[in-house]
């Protein structure tokens, strides 16, 4: 792409109730009684926001799983404000409204130290917690992250005191178990709400399963391959309408008039001094547009540029309180002043003038920006999500997205260089819904796309921006095979063995001869297997820098053994196994110069059939495993239910793509944001 191009995506609105206030689809999320509901509606269409009001007016109880802690933070402060304006009390308020993630963990262990968080969650999901402020009957609504549920369902503490352990039936007696921006979702983590959704599907009677998006993904033909029957599975979309107030009247503007700017260019940086008239017209409104974000592809990048964005903001009048950077690394402090930026996870949005992100903005992050300057993101999700994000409500904004040699250039990204061509088909002013039918077929026509593309990129189906492998499906079966495993009582293990879907059946015909094995190697790696359910998603571990001053903070590990300079330093391991480096000068010169080197990271994988583990790159790590294991078949010396053990485990990550790592456990709670 060697010129600019630029559209108009028109101001849109969706119907709304005069009585309610909900628009068809957020009716329809209340009220729909099919027992797996998958909806999508644009950015802005308020889809958290039918459930709380479920929860207010209808004495909904609803358990709302999120991608990130920030947006659990942030969509429980923004319910408390609510039942705070209704008029309730604050104990009565926070009786109804529950955090199930380490901030939630930290602060109920900071205030009521005599009471265990297990305990705590128990009596919350139950309908057992103050009942003199939150009475039965009444609606209360938790926030959590998919890990601190799968945490919750997978190690449940043996009681003594004749209560049922923590088990998911717990879960399915609530109205609705709500899966927001599933297009997040991991191959690997749809074992959960696959699990749920198979139990409410043959129950009847039980929680309402929903899947939630601005970006659907096709997550349909993972959950009838896993056994649950398309008649229990209802798909739906908001109803959009295009036009100025006068075209909608009594309607909810989603967003005013965005103007969209593909450019080439360099980097971030000199994007911004090219649009610097722009850029100082947006932060002097005086309106809810006055915002100007800034959002990076890398996290790398970002860091090394913040000196020299500081600066450049400086030149502009805009202040370091008035500027916020947001990123997994800045996010991991509470709040703090870097001398570039604000940073800290303890920080609103809304508040400053400027925003500088990775795609950690793109959920769990409340702004009203006039005018955004970005990369296109990773993938056709991320790109459609940020530029959902401008001129939220009635009011107009501008987008402009850098089109780089790197962008362009990235394995997977056929769709972004054909997409320009389509929408210059389209002429000036293309609606919203017409916009997202060309992304997608920019991704299914890929004409210009090269042999990596066709290998990176998947096909949409059904008119999704991606759709799972085939691996998601087992990778639920696997999940409820740790389940099974983790029932502490007979009654639940025979339920959940009554519910057995087929792919669960298959894992554990595999694994439960090797966890009885008079081999210790093969009941090893049959229970790491089993552990590895605790893992939704793939994310490294951070690594936490301390200054001299004492001032500590977390960047990715990645980031890390790419720097020399922090390899070199002091590390020690924490009381938590985490890494802890003690650098000899502040951490926001040392961010200035991270990277310089790619070392990739190993893992000590297990194998079923003897005790000596092997080392292995975590890229392909599945492809590395089975070539090592199918060099071991047919050694002299290898017994032979040695070589069924083997087979069975080269048959299962076959299925599932996971291999077990030494020593490896789910952690309870996701990150904070998404790199």
């Amino acid at each position: 792409m060697t010129e600019a191009f630029s559209f108009v995506i028109p101001r849109h609105a969706v119907p709304s109730d005069p009585q309610t206030g909900l628009s068809p689809l957020q009716a329809r999320m209340i009220e729909e009684k099919a027992s797996v509901r998958i909806f999508s509606a644009p950015t802005g269409a308020g889809k958290s926001y039918a459930f709380q009001k479920a929860m207010r007016e209808r004495n909904a109880r609803i358990l709302f799983i999120v991608p990130t802690r920030r947006l659990a933070q942030n969509l429980m402060e923004g319910l408390l404000g609510d039942l705070l304006d209704a008029g309730l009390s604050k104990e009565e308020a926070q009786a109804r409204v529950f955090l199930w993630t380490s901030d939630g963990r930290k602060a109920h262990e900071e205030a009521n130290p005599e009471v265990r968080f297990r305990d705590l969650r128990i009596r919350q999901i139950r309908s057992e917690i103050r009942p003199d402020l939150a009475p039965e009957g009444l609606g209360f609504m938790i926030f959590a992250t998919p890990e601190s549920v799968a945490w919750y369902l997978l190690n449940p503490g043996l009681r003594k005191d004749g209560q049922d352990p923590e088990n998911p039936f717990d879960l399915l007696r609530l109205d609705h178990v709500v899966f927001d921006e599933f297009h997040s979702i991991d191959a690997r983590g749809m074992g959960l709400s696959c699990g749920l959704a198979a139990i409410a599907s043959r129950m009847g009677r039980t929680a309402k399963i929903t899947f939630l998006s601005a970006t659907p993904i096709d997550v349909r033909t993972t959950l009838t391959g896993f056994g649950i029957e398309a008649s229990a599975i209802v798909t739906a979309q908001e109803t959009v309408v295009t036009g100025g107030p006068e075209a909608t009247p009594a309607m909810r503007a989603l967003h005013g008039d965005v103007r969209v700017r593909l450019e080439p260019g360099t980097d971030l940086p000199s994007l911004l001094e090219a649009h610097k008239p722009r850029i100082l017209e947006t932060l002097a409104r005086g309106d809810d547009g006055f915002q100007v974000v800034v959002i990076y592809d890398s996290i790398r990048q970002l860091l090394q540029d913040k000196q020299a964005l500081a600066a450049w903001f400086d030149s502009i009048g805009v202040r370091q309180e008035e500027r916020l950077s947001i990123n997994s690394s800045d996010d991991s402090v509470e709040r703090d002043m870097d001398g570039f930026f604000t940073i800290g996870r303890q920080t609103d949005p809304r508040k400053f003038k400027v925003l500088v992100a990775t795609s950690s903005v793109e959920m769990g992050v409340t702004f009203k920006a006039g005018l955004i300057l970005m990369e296109p993101g990773h993938d056709a999700c991320s790109f459609v999500q940020r530029l959902g994000r401008a001129a939220r409500g009635d009011i107009p904004g501008e987008v402009v997205v850098l089109l780089n040699e790197r962008a362009l250039g990235r394995s997977g990204q056929a769709w972004l260089r054909h997409l320009p061509k389509l929408l210059a088909e389209e002429g000036e002013r293309i609606s919203v819904d017409r916009f997202t039918d060309l992304v997608l077929k920019a991704i299914r026509a890929r004409f210009d796309a090269r042999p990596e593309d066709l290998a990176a990129d998947r096909i949409e189906r059904d008119g999704s921006f991606r759709s799972m492998p085939e691996s998601a499906i087992w990778g639920a079966g696997l999940f409820w095979a740790a389940l099974e495993q983790s029932a502490h009582y007979k009654g639940l293990g025979g339920a959940l063995e009554n519910f057995r879907p087929q792919h669960a059946a298959e894992i554990k015909k595999r694994l439960d001869p090797m966890l009885k094995s008079r081999w210790n190697f093969t009941k090893a790696w049959a229970q790491a297997f089993l552990n590895e359910a605790k893992k939704l998603r793939m994310i490294l571990p951070k690594v936490t820098l301390v200054e001299p001053s004492g001032k500590s903070k977390s960047i990715p590990w990645q980031l890390y053994v790419d720097t020399e300079e922090l390899r070199r330093s002091p590390a020690i391991l924490d009381e938590k196994g985490g890494v802890r480096v003690h650098v000899s000068r502040p951490i926001v010169l040392i961010e200035g110069a991270l990277g310089g080197q790619r070392v990739e990271r190993h893992e000590e994988a297990l194998f079923p059939h003897k005790g000596a583990r092997v080392t292995l790159p975590l890229k392909d790590i599945a492809t590395h495993w089975r070539r090592a294991a199918a060099g071991d078949i047919g050694e002299p010396g290898l017994s032979s239910d040695k070589e069924i053990a083997l087979l069975s485990a080269i048959t299962l990550v076959n299925r599932t793509q996971i291999v077990p790592f030494i020593q490896q456990d789910g952690a309870e709670d996701g990150p904070s944001v998404i790199l």
